[in-house]
This record gives C-alpha cells, structure tokens and sequence, in this order.
C-alpha cells in the first residue's frame, strides 16, 4: 500500500507553487491554500479535492488532506448545521 502524501509533498515533487496548482486544477487560491493548511477548519469539498488530485494526476484516497479529511457533502465543513437539500 501507498503511502498517503500531503498536497505540500505533491507540489514539491511535482515542482509546483500555489499559483501552478490554482492554474492546473481550476481552483482559486484561497480553495488551494486551504488544502495545504494543516488545521481542522480546512477542511476541503470533494469537488475540490478532486480537482486538485486530477491536478496531480494522484487518486483523492492517496492523499493526506488537512484537518482530518474531506468535509462532508452538502454543509460547509464543521458547521454543525443541518443539511437541507434544494428543492428542484
């Protein structure tokens, strides 16, 4: 089994800064650094965490995401508030 790298260690062997990886995945700046910070509240949608592991052409299960892992789908990450689907 694979190791899991952080999206830090994947810039660095890819030869990537911040504004190399905003470019390769279609994310804005504050999405990317909120993937390299290592704390609970960056956590990351899965939609972005996607697009930066296509950026590193990397599965998402391979990487090592900040705050725990990924937030969960339909609520922003830690708020403790109730998920509520849109009406179609």
């Amino acid at each position: 089994m694979t190791q899991k790298r952080s999206v830090t260690e994947l810039m660095i062997e890819r030869g990537l800064n911040i504004g190399g990886l905003v470019e390769k995945s279609g994310l804005s700046e504050p999405t990317v650094r909120r993937a390299i910070r290592d704390n609970n509240q960056a956590r990351l949608n899965t939609t972005s965490a996607t697009a930066i592991a296509k950026a590193f052409d990397t599965p998402v299960g391979e990487i090592n995401w900040p705050g725990g892992g990924l937030a969960n789908s339909g609520r922003p990450a830690l708020s403790g508030g109730i998920y509520t689907p849109r009406s179609r």
